[in-house]
């Protein structure tokens, strides 16, 4: 394994990556189609090796060539010395420097190991508190379960380890909620359309896919990104499943309770929680409250996925190879080894008298005598110096200096002391203060976040009150149109009324002056006496006022209506 083979890998992880990100971000419109080609670019990375090492190889001459100095000049080895004589024969060793290629594969090992060990201790973690957890038995969490087939119901676990709720582990796999969503049964019915979203799309098998891909090409910065964007972009395809099920805005408010405690949770946790960033939050907010028209087109996205393996697949096969130099002077020849030294001469086998001893040493000189004392003078030795006691004055103004001095230097010590103390207690009160003012930070942080996804909620609702108030106001113009044309038809309605009701009030004064001729009433009195009615004379005279009566109140009926039809409304 060779540099050039990192290298190799780099650039094609890069081109692949890249391709995804970029093809996921302005082909797809949907989250969910968006997820499908991220898990694809996903799948080709980790098929990336084993393409490169089944495919015929193809080689591509892009690298530049050796740098001839490098060539040349011999590299100082890391350490070089004798070891020591071996069976009478000196021996000198050297260690030389590591190349390039062992650090790299050192480096590579080093951090596909680190991103294992923190995704097996996560996975780990969540399989113990998973088993330490309770079940949840509560009637408003456990409903929405039962309408499943029991081999298709998830386990529902209460853990306090966790603040958000997050799922994991294949079908019919796990829930696991936080105890502040347990108390709330109200959210019950948005949480658990969420987290079965994701676990029939199998997002948890992709994220460990994803971090495994992580594991193998941990030096490329796009693979984290896209990494996170798949975890980013899988949450958004289970909002717009959830509300499929769900209220728009009571799931908003439940993400806007869940943002308010975010989970701490970091790149290598092997399962997404359910609340959202600060970053993300507004995003999928506006996600879910607007009521997109555009469908999944599994055609394009299958058409996407093959063109991203047809360019994939001919990528893999590609070797980087170092340019050849245009001059190579031949290597100096190793500098010869240091002779060693000669062994020593074996003895013979006759008999040779032992050597002689070595002299004794000469005895050290005697120290000399200690100098005699001052006349009239003692003293006694401490650890940094002596006390005269029967010194001269200006001997013992000395010490009772020298004393004093002491003594102002362990005053002024131990004021010294105490002022330390006092600044130790000052530098803690002004530490704890300090982690007072970043809870209150987080906590404005926090409160924060929550009125700007309040505020985005708003603003959805504002926008679409105005979109309904729009619609009213089309509705009203209708009403108010159907309403000029039904009193247009009314006026003219009433106008012909009034019309037949004066034609009758004429029939009527017509009817009763004829009945007030003889022989009419003669004729009528015999068409009525063939139908079976008896009517006399008399009740005809009778008839013929009232008629007249009548024809004048139908007139004035009449005239009001004509009126009434008139009046502008």
């Amino acid at each position: 394994m060779s540099l050039a083979l990192f290298l190799s890998l780099l650039v094609k992880s890069s081109l692949i990556a890249a391709a995804g990100l970029i093809v996921a971000r302005f082909v797809a419109r949907r989250a969910a189609d968006r997820v499908d080609i991220l898990r694809a670019t996903v799948c080709l990375l980790l098929a990336l090796p084993v393409l490169a090492a089944v495919l015929p190889a193809v080689e591509l001459t892009l690298l530049p060539a050796s740098s001839v100095a490098a060539v040349a000049a011999p590299m100082t080895p890391l350490w070089s010395g004798e070891v020591g004589p071996v069976a009478g024969v000196a021996v000198s060793a050297s260690l030389p420097w590591p190349s390039l290629t062992t650090v790299a594969v050192g480096l590579w090992l080093l951090g596909a190991t680190i991103v294992v060990a923190r995704l097996l201790l996560g996975l780990n973690t969540l399989s113990r508190w998973t088993e330490q957890g309770r079940a949840v038995n509560c009637a408003a969490w456990r409903s929405p379960l039962e309408l499943l087939a029991p081999a298709a119901r998830p386990r529902l676990i209460s853990s306090e380890r966790v603040s958000s709720p997050l799922s994991w582990g294949v079908a019919p796999g796990v829930i696991v909620l936080d105890p502040g969503s347990l108390a709330a049964p109200q959210t019950a019915a948005a949480v658990l359309a969420h987290e079965m979203a994701h676990l029939r799309r199998k997002d948890w098998v992709f994220l460990i896919l994803s971090r495994v891909a992580l594991a193998l090409f941990w030096f490329n910065p796009l693979v984290w990104r896209l990494s996170v964007v798949l975890a980013e972009t899988s949450e958004e395809a289970a909002d717009a499943e959830a509300v499929r099920t769900v209220d728009r805005r009571d799931y908003a408010r439940v993400l806007v309770r869940l943002a308010a405690h975010p989970a701490s949770h970091s790149a290598a946790w092997p399962a997404t929680a359910m609340a959202a960033d600060t970053h993300t939050l507004e995003k999928r907010i506006a996600c879910i409250m607007t009521n997109t028209s555009a469908r999944r087109r599994p055609l394009a996205v299958a058409l996407t996925v093959a063109a991203l393996a047809v360019v994939a697949t001919p990528l893999a096969a590609l070797e980087l190879r170092e340019q050849a130099s245009a001059y190579a002077p031949a290597p100096p020849p190793p500098a010869p080894p240091a002779p060693p030294a000669a062994p020593a001469a074996p003895a013979p086998l006759t008999y040779q008298a032992p050597p002689a001893l070595p002299a004794p040493p000469a005895p050290p000189a005697p120290p000399a005598p200690p100098s005699a004392p001052i006349s009239g003078t003692s003293y006694t030795y401490f650890s940094n110096g002596y006390y005269f006691e029967n010194g001269t004055p200006e001997q013992r103004a000395e010490a009772e200096a020298a004393r004093e001095a002491a003594r102002v230097a362990r005053a002024q010590a131990a004021d010294a002391r105490q002022q330390g103390v006092e600044a130790r207690r000052q530098a803690a009160e002004a530490r704890a203060q300090a982690v007072i003012a970043r809870q209150q930070g987080e906590e404005a942080r926090r409160q924060a976040v929550q009125v700007r996804a309040e505020a985005a909620v708003a603003r959805q609702q504002a926008e679409q009150a105005r979109a309904e108030a729009a619609v009213a106001r089309r509705q009203g113009e209708q009403a108010r149109v159907i309403a000029a044309r039904a009193q247009v038809q009314a006026r003219e309605q009433m106008g012909r009324g009034a019309e037949q009701m004066r034609r009758g009030a004429d029939n009527m004064r017509e009817e009763a002056v004829r009945l007030r001729d003889p022989a009419y009433r003669a004729e009528q009195i015999a068409r009525n006496r063939e139908r079976g009615n008896t009517v006399t004379d008399a009740e005809l005279i009778a008839l013929s006022p009232k008629l007249v009566e009548r024809a004048a109140e139908m007139d004035v009926r009449a005239d009001e209506m004509a009126n009434r039809a008139k009046r502008p409304t």
